[in-house]
């Protein structure tokens, strides 16, 4: 994971409110003839990073669709405290929404008028290397969890914002820092790691919810100067920086890696580097190793696995699927780790081995897909993934890396060429066959979300929120919010009117490319 720094300026204090919200019951017409897991239920609420536990992104709202869209209105739009980039992925539970900033606060907004309710304002004095990322918040009964960018767990209380615990779980100093929106599972929070292009050491942990006690830790890399990083001593990576995915009948965790260290220089790390750029099945209560399925053995091109895993039926049985920074979508069996189909390339593919001169590759370190999520449609079966199709040069030589510090090794420069737009592809999860692909005028990094009434929501860098065909990839609405959305709108009922609500301020590593200074916004869109 490349990133580019931008400014994460706090404005003075927000305001908080503390008034209750009363949960009111809720109702949506579903199309028929869709068979979900009761072990994936569906919410018209989006109480999760994925709406369920599955991470589909999967919405059962019915009443916005193609004919109805052009009845969508600007409910709100609230200016957050924070200028630059903003990658939270937006939650919504009992008319609450829950949004971050990229240094770790929180806000609890009224998901009606946009009121801001509670809000936690986080700060610290962060190493100069450090990127300020936050992808958002985990909910349970009580809390609201939130993972901050110098490696700290926090536990606010629900319904005030009031902290509860804090909890390190990370030396910062060792390169690690946090960035991905947590994993509530079953009484556990899931809490992963980011620096790999720093070379730290990889790992997933489990805490205990209500305490925040460690429960387990799981290294995805060996300890320096060990195993395959006994030549490199002194790199590492298999970062975990996206937000994994539960299955409770199996109790497994679904986790993504990163790139193995140096990035893109290999003769010191020869073989597969395992774990890396791989899809693990983890045991939720003990931590244990499942299967390991990678993606990009020895990877030399920067292709963090990290665009979420999502899971659904196929024919009755539990699959696994994941999107990859190498522009290949891809399938498994949840229990086994078989592939089920082919992978199949839903952006340009051009690959070189990087050298001291330097090399064209598509797609570039950005990828393919990136944190962005796919989703998944139980009536079309089709997966939809939202894809990056711009090139990078990348050059290798032998590097020297002392301490934890960014090392690629050598380094890369988008190359001047590259389109630098965007795909939107409608893969059939049983065969593997583009159903459609669409072109988007600017990368849709944050990722897709699918709604019952057949449409696929998604942002793009130049600010526009579109929702197309989950039929056919044909535009059916969009709007201008004025900033680059570097995350997925959520949809959710509420007090009898149906919303979609994104967060934009764009995202950290396409800042270069399309850069935004001003505040980060939470707009809802109202069905009228």
């Amino acid at each position: 994971m490349t990133v580019f720094l931008t400014s994460c300026a706090a404005s003075p204090p927000v305001h908080q409110e503390t008034s209750d919200i009363h949960h009111t019951s809720t109702h949506s017409s579903i199309r028929p003839n869709f068979v979900f897991s009761k072990n994936a239920q569906i919410a018209t609420d989006w109480p999760l990073f994925g709406n369920n536990s599955w991470q589909d992104r999967f919405s059962p709202i019915s009443k916005i669709n193609p004919h109805t869209t052009t009845r969508l209105i600007k409910a709100f739009d609230l200016s957050l405290p924070a200028m630059g980039s903003n990658e939270s992925f937006p939650l919504e539970q009992h008319g609450l929404l829950y949004v971050t900033t990229c240094n770790g606060s929180v806000f609890a907004i009224h998901a009606g008028t946009g009121k801001i309710r509670w809000s936690y304002l986080y700060s610290a004095i962060l190493p100069y290397w450090m990127p300020q990322i936050n992808r958002g918040v985990a909910l349970d009964n009580h809390d609201v969890f939130v993972l901050t960018p110098n490696d700290h767990l926090l536990a606010l209380n629900k319904k005030t914002g009031q902290l509860r615990y804090a909890v390190s779980v990370a030396n910062s100093t060792k390169g690690i820092f946090e960035s991905m929106a947590p994993l509530y599972a079953n009484g556990m929070i899931i809490v992963g790691s980011a620096g790999g292009d720093e070379g730290v050491r990889g790992f997933i942990s489990a805490y205990e919810a209500r305490s925040g006690k460690l429960a387990w830790r799981f290294y995805t890399v060996p300890d320096r100067g060990e195993g395959w990083l006994q030549r490199s001593g002194h790199h590492g990576g298999g970062a975990v920086w996206t937000t994994p995915t539960y299955d409770k009948t199996l109790n497994s965790i679904y986790v993504d890696t990163g790139n193995p260290s140096p990035d893109y220089y290999g003769m010191d790390r020869p073989g597969p580097d395992p774990y890396t750029d791989s899809v693990l099945r983890l045991n939720l209560i003990h931590g244990t190793l499942q299967f390991a399925e990678q993606e990009v053995p020895h990877d030399l091109w920067d292709y963090d696995v990290a665009s979420p895993p999502l899971l659904f039926l196929l024919h009755g049985q539990l699959t696994v699927g994941e999107a990859g920074k190498d522009g290949y979508w891809y399938e498994w069996s949840a229990v086994t780790g078989q592939a089920v189909i082919k992978p199949v390339a839903f952006v340009r593919q051009q690959h070189s081995i990087p050298t001291a001169r330097g090399v064209t590759e598509w797609p570039g370190s950005d990828g393919g897909a990136n944190y962005g999520p796919s989703a998944y449609d139980p009536m079309t079966k089709d997966v939809y993934v939202a894809g990056i199709n711009g090139p990078e040069v990348l050059y290798a030589r032998p590097t020297h890396h002392h301490g934890f510090e960014l090392d690629l090794g050598t380094g890369q420069n988008p190359a001047p060429a590259g389109e630098w737009t965007g795909t939107i592809t409608a893969i059939q999860a049983d065969s593997g066959h583009i159903s459609w692909q669409i072109k988007t005028a600017t990368p849709p990094i944050g990722g897709v979300t699918v709604n019952a009434g057949g449409l696929v929501w998604f942002g793009l860098q130049n600010g526009t929120l579109e929702a197309v065909s989950a039929k056919t990839g044909k535009l059916t609405w969009h709007a201008q919010t004025g900033a680059p959305i570097g995350s997925a709108p959520i949809l959710y009922h509420w007090q009898g009117y149906n919303y979609v609500a994104v967060v934009t301020g764009g995202a950290q590593s396409l800042s270069n490319l399309f850069p935004y200074h001003g505040h980060s916004h939470v707009i809802a869109y109202r069905l009228s």
